[in-house]
């Protein structure tokens, strides 16, 4: 049921147009075993949906699929039956109509989800660290407003494509605004691009940890150190045992399940890979960090050590801006939420107004709200 021509360059196919083709050439093959590992991970609802329903109709055919995920709503929809993988070890197999939500997650855990995710409205101390006026890109984001103060959580919300990672790389400077400017500390700046946001307290992890954070070939210890190289020396470089003392302190903090601080990054899980980057953003000892997406495509052991450690950074007096497709994500945790539109920013909600409800009416633009 998909059109496309033939003889154009799999390169320059979509990721889901890219997945359809890898699964014809298993059919192609009379493969009576497909394997899915993480088929969804760079797809939009609607062509997880499109997957999921070829899926189905080869289920139907005889065809055994084995799918590998970390989206708990994808794998209960598929499976007829689930196990749970932990630490490279099965700890069960339940048929799927018979494995209820809380015992699916309290086996990936190997402990109960309550205990380990905890949140509240952070809504920072004293005067705003961090303010944005008008700060704009054209084509990308319209001019807004912020004011972050330490210790606070600030929350992005919106549909995909609203304009959440284009206002976070305006904010940090990785895309330079056309109009507005930065008050840090009550003084008006322009920055000019990431080195300088860094050198006033702020730091960033991309929604992309593949294509804009982690290089791959180098160590986990390289990786972690790279951006603070000049803070750390007078000479702009970091003594080899400098790194390696950070990066043991940044595995035994974030817990980065790893063979030591020379373990190629690319090489780990996509929830340690996760880590390694949040390593590399707390090195540079900031005041604001930027998370973009921190939780997508990990499991839900690293998502919960993730939000816990958004809760220790603002407890600390780190002010987070914190953006996530998972809108329960945002709520636990912020004090004050931005809900973007057609990349504008359409609302600033706080106190009773954090509400799932009030902010998904934003989100679709009911025009009685506002």
């Amino acid at each position: 049921g998909v059109e496309l021509d033939v003889d154009r360059k799999a390169g320059t196919l979509t990721a889901a147009l890219a997945q359809l083709v890898a699964i014809a050439r298993a059919l192609d093959l009379e493969a009576r075993v497909l394997v899915l590992d993480e088929p969804t991970s760079s797809l939009d609802a609607s062509e997880v949906e499109r997957l999921f329903a070829l899926v189905r109709r080869l289920r139907e055919r005889g065809l055994a699929v084995v799918f590998v995920g970390h989206s708990l709503e994808q794998v209960e929809a598929l499976s007829d039956t689930i196990t749970v993988l932990r630490d490279g070890r099965r700890v069960g197999t339940h048929r799927a109509s018979e494995l209820t939500r809380e015992r699916l997650v309290a086996e990936m855990l190997g402990r109960e989800l309550a205990s380990s995710v905890g949140g509240s409205a952070h809504v920072g101390n004293g005067q705003a660290f961090l303010q944005a006026r008008g700060l704009a890109r054209a084509g990308r984001i319209e001019p807004f407003e912020l004011a972050i103060r330490p210790g606070a959580v600030v929350g992005l919300a919106g549909l995909l494509g609203s304009g959440r990672s284009e206002l976070a790389r305006v904010l940090f400077a990785a895309d330079r605004p056309d109009q507005g400017t930065w008050i840090v500390d009550g003084v008006e700046c322009r920055l000019s691009g990431p080195r300088e946001a860094i050198h006033n307290g702020l730091a960033f992890c991309s929604e992309d940890r593949k294509l804009d954070g982690l290089f791959p070939s180098l160590s986990i210890a390289e990786n972690i150190a790279i951006a603070s190289q000049g803070r750390r020396s007078r000479l702009g470089f970091a003594s080899r045992r400098e790194t390696d003392t950070l990066a043991r302190a940044s595995i035994e903090r974030l817990r980065i399940a790893c063979s030591g601080p020379d373990q190629p990054a690319g090489t780990l899980s996509g929830g340690n890979q996760q880590k390694v980057l949040l390593s590399r953003a707390l090195a540079l000892e900031p005041r604001l960090v930027i998370l973009d997406e921190p939780t997508r495509g990990i499991d839900v052991g690293a998502k919960a050590e993730v939000e816990q450690l958004v809760e220790e950074l603002a407890t600390r007096g780190t002010a987070v801006l914190f953006i996530s497709s998972a809108l329960e994500e945002v709520l636990r945790h912020a004090g004050r939420v931005l809900v973007l539109r057609d990349r504008r920013v359409v609302a600033s909600l706080e106190g009773a107004e954090l509400e799932a409800g009030e902010v998904l009416r934003r989100i679709a633009g009911d025009a009685n709200r506002g």
